[in-house]
């Protein structure tokens, strides 16, 4: 809800069913979270910048901006959620999303929309490592 302490919602955006299990395993280790929609892309699917579209602009109304997480640069994911980012300063965009990465951005929701990017960023390459 709208009000003097701004609110992020987070969308994760993947392809097929991942979204969904992310946001599941998240919600095993966190409990239930608020302010979070996931979107499942299936093959196929058509008519999809209309619906992701008039999906971010529901949610807007619920929130004061947008962070989206989605799977792999370049995939229909980020494609059709960059150009809601690309119209709206409201919402933000960060790629390459990963369980850590999912924790991180909920655990700091507070956090205004940019921040929380730029700290996904950075937090997300270093949970990869080699050993």
């Amino acid at each position: 809800m709208k009000g003097c302490v701004s609110m992020i919602g987070i969308i994760i955006a993947t392809h097929d069913h991942l979204a969904d299990s992310l946001l599941k395993t998240a919600e095993s280790i966190l409990g239930e979270q608020q302010g979070v929609k996931t979107m499942n892309i299936e093959p196929g699917a058509t008519g999809l910048q209309e619906k992701i579209e008039a999906f971010a602009k529901t949610f807007l109304d619920e929130v004061d901006e947008l962070v989206w997480l989605v799977d792999m640069f370049g995939g229909t994911p980020f494609r059709y959620a960059s150009y809601c980012v690309i119209n709206d300063s409201r919402q933000y965009l960060v790629t390459g999303v990963n369980l850590p990465m999912v924790l991180q951005a909920l655990v700091n929701q507070e956090l205004p929309a940019d921040e929380l990017t730029k700290q996904l960023e950075i937090e997300a390459k270093q949970t990869i490592r080699r050993m």
